[in-house]
């Protein structure tokens, strides 16, 4: 069995997991999702790597270096997925960062800097309102505390979750005390249409999009949906539909950015009541802060405008905001030459989706590795990379992590 079969063969396990009629459904927390964290543990176990977790979940496999006394480099993605994922978005990076492990393993290859294959956890916010979860508490753009004091929709708080016995922490699993890194490079499916259309298997990764999540909540006033006038409603289902139309508009003036409401709640969610709250997400992103402050000033614009004229009160709260992230050049040209080597072209490309990447390169050197999405599909169960694609990728991880190794010379701790 080669590298790639065993890639292969590793996502096909995990897409067992969660599995329904639409999709993969593996929120942060879940048997699902504990499941897959479990997998990998078993599959660093079973290579004869080390293994560590920390208080939010993220679990690290390790493969030491010949100087122990530099920080790792970590290479990784997530295993959590959306209502309606697919099986490659996230696993792919968590399977091919251990079967790049095992590939250097068994060709013999040597690194001083010690590598650590990484699976991040809640990256995706489908279940705990914050994306990237795992890897901004490593990051310290959030405190360990207050992610675990986030409550679900469910009610339930994330320590109560990671405490429980089928969502929770990994029974005998050590806790890794520091968040030393040396650097970090994050293989994924590219989940657009840009490799695909370019004719290559390998793209490069020059920045991430900007990222704000917000959430607006509209107040107006339920009734009878027979007995009141249409002079007199404060309807806001009306209202937000108003509000999702502007931000649409104002998205659509911004070159590359995009405003999604992927998310709508209605109360009463009577077919004969007048709706008298409405809260909707909103997810802004493009590829400089400029394009989005433009887009929200327009919204709250609307806010403005709707709600003196529908008789609504509006509250927006914004909850998540992600500068745009530029990818480290020196590491994006050690990607370039790795291609090379392989006979592959490589080209640079932008990623409009997030990433755990976005905070790593906050604080270390950062690049990523794309392979391409059949028909630029993702978050949906027909989401699809070719078999070659993906093995050819786990080929580019593990070379990447060699020449990434050289690129940062003797970099200590401290």
């Amino acid at each position: 069995m080669n590298d790639g079969t065993k890639a292969l063969a590793r996502l096909a396990q995990l897409a067992k997991l969660g599995a329904y009629e639409a999709g993969i459904d593996r929120p942060l927390a879940s048997p699902q999702e504990r499941a897959a964290r479990d997998l990998f543990a078993g599959w660093a176990r079973a290579a004869g790597f080390g293994l560590r977790q920390d208080s939010v979940g993220n679990v690290y496999v390790r493969r030491d270096g010949t100087q122990p006394g530099l920080e790792p480099i970590l290479t990784g993605s997530h295993l959590d997925t959306v209502k309606t994922g697919g099986a490659y978005d996230g696993a792919y990076g968590v399977v091919g960062g251990i079967c790049a492990l095992e590939l250097l393993e068994a060709r013999g290859v040597k690194t001083k800097h010690p590598i650590e294959a990484v699976a991040w956890v809640g990256e995706e916010g489908s279940r705990f309102p914050l994306g990237c979860l795992g890897s901004s508490v490593f990051a310290g753009i959030k405190s360990a505390e207050d992610v675990l004091a986030i409550v679900a929709d469910d009610g339930v708080s994330l320590r109560d979750a990671l405490a429980s016995s089928d969502g929770g922490l990994l029974p005998g699993v050590p806790m890794r005390g520091d968040r030393g890194v040396a650097a970090y490079l994050e293989l994924h499916v590219e989940q657009g249409p840009i490799l695909e259309e370019a004719g290559v298997s390998l793209g490069v990764v020059t920045a991430i999009f900007g990222q704000r999540r917000l959430r607006a909540t509209v107040t107006g006033v339920s009734g009878h949906a027979g007995t009141v006038p249409m002079r007199l409603r404060a309807d806001a289902l009306c209202a937000a539909s108003e509000l999702v139309l502007a931000l649409d508009r104002a998205a659509r003036t911004q070159t590359d950015a995009v405003a999604t409401v992927g998310r709508m709640l209605v109360e009463p969610n009577g077919t004969n009541v007048v709706p008298g709250s409405v809260t909707f997400s909103l997810d802004l992103r493009a590829p400089d802060d400029a394009s989005l402050d433009v887009i929200e000033r327009a919204f709250h614009d609307a806010v403005a405008d709707v709600s003196a004229r529908r008789g609504v009160t509006v509250e927006v709260e914004a909850f998540e905001r992600r500068k745009p992230t530029p990818m480290t050049p020196a590491l994006q040209a050690a990607i370039h030459r790795v291609a090379v080597a392989m006979g592959q072209k490589a080209i640079d490309c932008p990623s409009g989706a997030g990433h755990d990447a976005m905070s790593l390169g906050t604080i270390v050197p950062t690049a990523m590795i794309f392979v391409p999405s059949i028909g630029g599909r993702s978050h949906v169960a027909e989401e699809r990379t070719a078999d070659a694609d993906l093995e050819l990728g786990v080929e580019a991880l593990a070379a990447a992590l060699v020449e990434v190794d050289a690129t940062l010379g003797a970099k200590g701790r401290g």
